[in-house]
């Protein structure tokens, strides 16, 4: 159960931190700002705001084109049966190829990252692009069954109809 979502990379320098956002938004801006600050990435992009922002005192990164950060992105575009994070990756995607970004990590919290990682790889299958998976930090939630409680099921639970949901539709998807 938890193990399989709790998917993680070690973050890289990449062109760009994406963050999604959820209930726990807090811990995982912070968590994303950490990595700007460290300088893992030029850009830090939400896409269910439809804004990016510039590390303006990193040098520059290889693989953009003059990218302009000030650039207005139009908010996310609603579509029937697609869940919210899979319009997000869309999003990312839009704007990865706008930018000319050819790498990014993306944030979320630690149970999401499982469908996270399904849905870009559907998505940006046969794009030349790396894309790692950085859940943010936070206490470690219990690995063993047993261990778990009920709001920890419930949460667990969300996420596999989620990732379900997803694979049944993603065949027939337009975009």
């Amino acid at each position: 159960g938890p193990r399989y979502l709790t998917y993680a990379d070690k973050p890289l320098r990449s062109d760009a931190v994406v963050l999604f956002v959820g209930p726990d938004n807090k811990a995982r801006q912070e968590d994303a700002n950490r990595l700007m600050h460290e300088g893992y990435a030029r850009y830090l992009f939400i896409p269910a705001y439809g804004r990016i922002t510039e590390a303006l005192s990193l040098s520059s990164t290889a693989g953009t084109n003059k990218a302009n950060p000030k650039l207005i992105i139009s908010g996310l575009k609603p579509r029937p049966y697609f869940e919210n994070t899979h319009v997000e990756v869309l999003e990312a995607k839009r704007v990865m190829e706008q930018y000319r970004l050819k790498s990014a990590i993306f944030v979320s919290s630690p149970v999401h990252m499982r469908r996270i990682k399904i849905i870009t790889d559907k998505i940006f299958h046969e794009e030349p692009v790396r894309i790692v998976f950085v859940p943010i930090r936070v206490e470690p939630a219990p690995q063993d069954l047993f261990d778990l409680t009920l709001s920890d099921y419930k949460r667990m639970g969300k996420e596999y109809v989620k990732i379900i949901w997803f694979l049944m539709y993603s065949p027939f998807r337009s975009t």
